[in-house]
């Protein structure tokens, strides 16, 4: 099985402006506008990092949108999940080529999905390629999707260098929760080695990054993660 990449990680909050101005005074990390969806009420920036890694920092813009009921279950719960404070969302892996995303949907029973991407603060939009697709499957048991970039050039980590107070190496550690004979298996063999992945007795979600220093030094950013929440959410929805 190929060798996946750490892609990007999704942080909730309320707040976008005053969540993104909180991290840089507590980790010294720079964030820039990163577009929103408009296939989802969110917008988001971006943390990015070495390694074609970034964070994302996610929160809901449009409160008032009428959306499919779908969605619209989806932003309310987003909503209510970030008014209790910040949450990890998601944690994506990246397919180095197309051929490699749809053998995992193949294999994961899902399908290769392509959305519509973010719209740029510039005009410029971006085209969404993930598998499997269904969340059910991946973000609501606190395991990944899967991403492809056509050109990396774009990519959000790429697209706009940025030096962060604290400059940084990258990704130290992924703190996860639940079974890790389950991320294995979902991520395969090969890429659960490659991965920093670091294990807690605790129920399957994300719950901290690690991000290494140039001075050898830590920053880590711990949150609740949303996986149960996703879970109940898409019981509901069937």
């Amino acid at each position: 099985m190929p060798v996946y990449d750490l892609d990007h990680i999704i942080l909730g909050v309320r707040h976008l402006y005053e969540s993104a101005e909180r991290l840089r005074r507590e980790t010294g990390l720079r964030s820039h506008e990163g577009g929103w969806l408009p296939v989802m009420p969110t917008a988001h920036r971006v943390i990015p990092l070495p390694g074609d890694v970034y964070i994302g920092i996610e929160s809901v813009i449009d409160h008032y949108a009428e959306l499919p009921p779908g969605v619209d279950a989806f932003r309310r719960w987003f909503e209510e999940t970030t008014r209790q404070g910040d949450h990890w969302m998601t944690w994506n892996l990246r397919a180095r080529s197309y051929a490699d995303l749809e053998a995992v949907a193949r294999r994961l029973g899902g399908e290769v999905i392509e959305s519509p991407g973010a719209r740029r603060p510039d005009g410029s939009a971006t085209t969404t390629i993930m598998a499997p697709g269904d969340a059910a499957l991946t973000w609501a048991r606190g395991l990944p999707n899967w991403y492809y970039h056509e050109d990396m050039d774009q990519h959000p980590a790429r697209r706009t260098p940025m030096t962060h107070e604290r400059p940084v190496r990258g990704i130290a550690w992924l703190e996860i929760g639940g079974d890790p004979a389950e991320v294995e298996e979902h991520i395969g063999t090969e890429t659960f080695a490659a991965l920093p992945l670091r294990f807690v007795d605790k129920e399957a979600g994300l719950y901290g990054v690690g991000i290494l220093t140039e001075d050898g030094e830590e920053i880590a950013i711990r949150a609740e993660p949303g996986a149960a929440g996703l879970a109940e959410l898409a019981a509901r929805l069937g």
